[in-house]
């Protein structure tokens, strides 16, 4: 490596080894060999050490940062241009079999995309690949998984290189098919209507309509269930489905299972105020002293302002609504019976909580740390228990798009009951009839 001399005649220059730790990089090391400097002992000699290390500073710098940083953006504009030529080439596939002529998936395909785009991107193929795999795939011989699995690529990169390959088979497959051979038809037909007007509203990608044509040509044979089950059971398990548009067929099995909500003033904060029915509360008004004869117990709210409902469960699937239009503050979600409620416990997933929460503004998962959503506040709030399945998921129920899902073995032997919290006095949480 060369460096410009120091100003002064007297500098002379020997061979060393020398360690640097990169500033911009932490606990990672890296060796080079370049001239040491003898420092000048004349008078300016503070100033022409200051200079010598300031150019030795930079041409470490350069040295060693400029080049990683090019090779990861070229990296990940490789990666990002394989995923966009990956769909468009399986959806030229899909195009060619399925006998729908709505439209061509193949027409449009932005040429610059956000994060959450690529990141969706990059989803979708992973899940098709894998999805693929489980159930007609042949496992890769070992001159492949040798090649894969090469010391040079890190697990994200053989995880793609692996899909790529799944999904190009398939894609190859598909051309041995009849032109328009797939007809979609009842259920299927439906939803795919139902995503493809969501797509064409610009509410979503293109991805997922070739999701659910993937899905449901390699599942529906396979199971006995109803094709909107299955969806349910598969996709809500995924991050990724965050503001998903939920199609119609899947959107009525769902609601199939409305439970009747009603809220136990026995186990009411004080502060809460809850109506004869039922089925709304609202916080008192400030000031006045509601504790008076306040008796303890196990089952009741004493620290936040929370209650729940009447009857828990531990089987089934349940689903109810919650209205909270105009509301800037609430708590909806399930509580397990064994859950500490006196106090200002923390409620999250790790102590038997699993709600949603608005606060200042922000939506909320309870999880452990919290997950921020961003998503727009719901004015209705569809909640979906399937004990047996190991979920509670969320929904705006007005626009039918997916929030969020917990997963978790439920124990069977306690109950999980619905449960509710506001602080607010002037506008109601009512728990609502299904649309």
């Amino acid at each position: 490596m060369a460096f410009a001399a120091a100003e002064g005649k007297s500098a002379e220059f020997s061979s060393s080894d020398i360690s640097l730790i990169e500033p911009h990089i932490k606990n990672k090391r890296a060796s080079a060999s370049f001239p040491a400097i003898k420092p000048n002992l004349s008078a300016d000699a503070p100033q022409n050490v200051v200079k010598i290390l300031k150019q030795l500073g930079k041409e470490c710098y350069q040295r060693f940062k400029t080049p990683a940083t090019k090779s990861i953006q070229q990296k990940d504009s490789l990666s990002l241009d394989e995923s966009k030529n990956i769909i468009r080439d399986l959806a030229a596939a899909l195009d060619r079999v399925l006998q729908y002529n709505m439209f061509s998936m193949t027409r449009k395909f932005k040429n610059k995309r956000t994060k959450g785009e690529q990141e969706e991107q990059q989803y979708y193929i992973l899940q098709w690949a894998e999805d693929l795999e489980s159930t007609q795939t042949k496992p890769l011989d070992k001159e492949e998984k040798q090649h894969t699995c090469s010391e040079q690529l890190s697990n994200s990169e053989m995880k793609f290189n692996k899909a790529k390959k799944i999904l190009s088979d398939w894609s190859w497959k598909m051309k041995e098919m009849k032109e328009n051979s797939v007809c979609p038809k009842g259920e299927c037909e439906e939803t795919l209507r139902d995503l493809h007007k969501g797509w064409k509203q610009g509410e979503s990608s293109i991805l997922p309509v070739m999701d659910w044509i993937i899905w449901t040509l390699l599942q529906s044979e396979s199971s006995e269930d109803s094709v909107p089950k299955q969806w349910v059971k598969c996709k809500q398990r995924s991050k990724n489905t965050v503001g998903l548009r939920i199609p119609n067929p899947v959107w009525n099995w769902i609601t199939k299972s409305t439970a009747v909500v009603i809220l136990d003033p026995n186990t009411a904060n004080p502060d809460l105020l809850v109506s004869e029915d039922g089925k709304s509360l609202r916080a008192k008004e400030y000031g006045l002293n509601h504790w008076e004869g306040f008796q303890w117990k196990r089952s009741k709210y004493d620290g936040w302002t929370c209650v729940q409902a009447k009857e828990g469960y531990n089987t089934g699937s349940h689903y109810w609504e919650v209205d909270v239009r105009k509301k800037h503050e609430w708590r909806v979600g399930v509580v397990k019976e064994s859950a500490h409620r006196n106090g200002y416990v923390t409620m999250n997933t790790k102590t038997g909580y699993w709600n949603l929460r608005l606060q200042l503004g922000t939506l909320m998962a309870l999880t452990e740390p919290v997950t921020k959503l961003n998503l727009p506040a719901p004015s209705k709030i569809g909640v979906y228990l399937d004990i047996d399945e190991g979920h509670v998921s969320f929904y705006d129920a007005v626009k039918r798009k997916h929030i969020y899902t917990f997963n978790t073995d439920f124990n069977e032997t306690e109950n999980i009951y619905p449960m509710f919290g506001t602080i607010e006095t002037d506008r109601a949480l009512v728990i609502s009839k299904c649309m």
